[in-house]
């Protein structure tokens, strides 16, 4: 009966582990103001989440970058993945979401990073840096 009862404890601990996920994020906003001049605001910050636990990050233009991280497994590798699948959102200061980071996915190994930029179309531009890292 104890090994049964360690047995059971021992699988429910593990299934109910989950891998801690630091976020490197670089948020820049930058508005164009004529003849190759241009105003630039950034915000960086580290946070730690569980996996598929939402990141909000706001700037002080009102645009809004919310995003989360899902390991994607292999069957070669034990314990959390070393790549990550980031989804979410870029937000305009009006609430509408002008770009989706879910298709095509960004994939990024842990420790690398990838940067998405969006540019709309009076020239104001977003630029995301994101860099994950095991916590």
């Amino acid at each position: 009966m104890k090994i049964f009862f360690a047995l059971f404890l021992s699988i429910f601990l593990i299934n109910n582990l989950e891998a801690k996920l630091a976020l490197h994020l670089s948020v820049i906003y930058k508005k164009g103001i004529g003849k190759g001049f241009f105003l630039s605001n950034e915000k960086h910050t580290i946070e730690q989440v569980d996996e598929k636990e939402l990141v909000s990050v706001v700037m002080k233009s009102g645009h809004k970058v919310e995003l989360y991280g899902i390991f994607i497994s292999s069957l070669s590798e034990y314990g959390p993945s070393g790549f990550v699948r980031i989804k979410g959102n870029i937000i305009n200061p009006d609430g509408k979401t002008v770009k989706t980071l879910n298709e095509p996915p960004l994939d990024i190994y842990l420790g690398h990073s990838k940067t998405v930029i969006y540019t709309d179309k009076s020239g104001e531009e977003i630029e995301l840096r994101v860099a994950p890292h095991p916590f």
